[in-house]
Order: C-alpha cells, then sequence, then structure tokens
C-alpha cells in the first residue's frame, strides 16, 4: 500500500509549482531562519509529525532571550517588501498565521520591522489568539501607501519631525528590511513579554496579488487540517477549477467543482485516514495532504 502511494504521490506533483516566497512551513524539520533575539536557538524547537511540523518556543519568564516570547527572522523574512503587480505596488502582508495556542492566558501577537535605516515599526493592533485554543488561522493587515501608513506604528522617537518625514522613513525602512520579529505583548512595545508558556507557529504566509500572467497556485491552503466535517479551499487569485480527494489505494473518493477564492467542502462522508486533494484551475495545479479525523 506505501508503494502504490508513493507513485499516486509522484503521479500527481508533476505538474506542481514549487516556488515560494515569504513562507515558512517547517515541514523540512528545520527552523528556517527563525531564531530568538539574540539569534541562539535555546528552547526553540520543531515539533509534530511529518507533514504536521511545527516552531515551538518555551518560554520561562526569565529576564533574558529565552524568557521573551519572540522570535526573529533575519535571513529569509528580509529585504524589499514593496513589489509590483498589475502595474501598481503593493506592499507585502503577513496575510495568515496557522497556529495555537496551549497557555491559560490569551495571546496579543505582534509583528515587528526593522529597517537598514535603523527605525523600527510595530503593529498597531494586536491579533489576539484566544487561551488554550486548538490549530487556526489568523489574519491581520497593515498598509503604507502615498497616502499614509495604516495599523503600524514607529517605536523610534519622532518628536520634531514632520508626518510626511515619518512617511517616508517607513517607506525607506520597508524597501530594505533586515530584521522581522513575532511576538507577544499586550502594549505596543518591541519587545516581548517575559512570560512562562509556549508559542507554536505552524505556517506563516504572504500571498502576493499576481498578474494574469504570473498567477501562483503554490499558495493554495487546506484548512483546518486535520479535519472532521468541513474543510475550506482558499486560492491566492479567483479562479474556476476542482478539487479531487484521492485515498491511499489512488482511488477518487470525492471531487467538486470551485468558483472563487474561497470554498467550504463537505467531508464529513470520508473515511477517517490521509487523503490527497488535488486542486485543478485552468492552467495548474496542486496537490495537498490532508488528514480526516
Amino acid at each position: 500500500m506505501k508503494a502504490r502511494f508513493v507513485l499516486l504521490v509522484s503521479f500527481l506533483f508533476s505538474s506542481i509549482l514549487f516556488s515560494q516566497s515569504f513562507f515558512s512551513d517547517f515541514e523540512d524539520g528545520t527552523l528556517q531562519g527563525w531564531t530568538n533575539k539574540d539569534g541562539s536557538i535555546t528552547l526553540l524547537t520543531v515539533e509534530g509529525n511529518t507533514p504536521d511540523l511545527f516552531l515551538q518556543k518555551e518560554c520561562d519568564a526569565t529576564n533574558t532571550p529565552v524568557g521573551e516570547m519572540t522570535i526573529i527572522n533575519s535571513t529569509e523574512w528580509v529585504g524589499n517588501f514593496f513589489y509590483d503587480a498589475v502595474g501598481e505596488e503593493y506592499l507585502i502582508n503577513i496575510d495568515e498565521i496557522f497556529m495555537k495556542n496551549d497557555n491559560d492566558f490569551d495571546l496579543h501577537l505582534r509583528y515587528g520591522f526593522t529597517g537598514a535605516n535603523g527605525y523600527m515599526v510595530v503593529t498597531t493592533e494586536p491579533i489576539i489568539v484566544p487561551a488554550l485554543s486548538d490549530w487556526g488561522i489568523y489574519q491581520q493587515s497593515y498598509d503604507i501607501d502615498y497616502l499614509g501608513y495604516y495599523n503600524l506604528t514607529v517605536i523610534n522617537d519622532t518628536t520634531g519631525m514632520t508626518y510626511d518625514e515619518i512617511h517616508a522613513i517607513v517607506i525607506e525602512l520597508f524597501e530594505d528590511v533586515i530584521e522581522f520579529k513575532i511576538f507577544h505583548n499586550e502594549n505596543i512595545s518591541f519587545e516581548g513579554k517575559l512570560v512562562t508558556g509556549t508559542l507554536q507557529i505552524e505556517e506563516i504566509f504572504s500571498y502576493l496579488l499576481l498578474s494574469n500572467e504570473d498567477k501562483d497556485i503554490s499558495k493554495t491552503v487546506l484548512f483546518p487540517n486535520p479535519v472532521s466535517k468541513t474543510v475550506n479551499l482558499k486560492l491566492p487569485y479567483t479562479s474556476n477549477g476542482t478539487i479531487t480527494f484521492y485515498n491511499v489505494l489512488g482511488e477518487k473518493v470525492l471531487s467538486t467543482e470551485f468558483t472563487s477564492t474561497t470554498t467550504q467542502i463537505d467531508i464529513s462522508e470520508l473515511k477517517s485516514g490521509i487523503y490527497l486533494a488535488k486542486i485543478q484551475t485552468e492552467n495548474q495545479s496542486i496537490v495537498k495532504k490532508i488528514v480526516k479525523l
């Protein structure tokens, strides 16, 4: 049975696009550039079982990088956060973070960015992840355009600067980000809170708005996973297509069409086990593994 499953995977993956940018999933078993705030990896590990691996940081509340609920990335999530699409310039957002909260307190998650110009910004409003909550996808947006910047707070002292000067500094910051951080703090700050607890993150996504000639299906998401009844299909762009589920014997067990970026699929009639879902649009396809409870 395992051999047939491997053959099925090889067959279905023949037309998949593999390019990724601004994306962490930990499926290779590594930390993918994430560290404590001092660059160490003490008590920072990859846990779980393939394909459900996740980053975990254990915090001990000491006044050290280990005690602070903060992780940083200065190798992968860096560079120019502006990109051109359909003739306009956009700011890359961290669109989705897939995580859970085993702690007995709510997490107030913030994103922080450090630019090569020495300035730092954080998201003004935190993502609140409820205490003792299971895996879920959380979203938050921030932006900057010619009018101003939104859901971003500059940490540096800007006393005496005009709004236009600050705006220009924020643009320059995102043109050359040298460090991206994720941290827990109820208050607007550039530091994580010293707590005893864990931070657990399975995936971090940034979806890029693509032109019609450059649409990339590789950032398609199926969630939740594992799933018991209804699975959500989310595409990075609007498209018509079909999603087909195969069991480990290579047998087609369910197929349905979709016409939008987000579709709900009832899989409650499927037996518990591992399935491959082939998502086919007009000119691209990708395969996702999903576990039915």
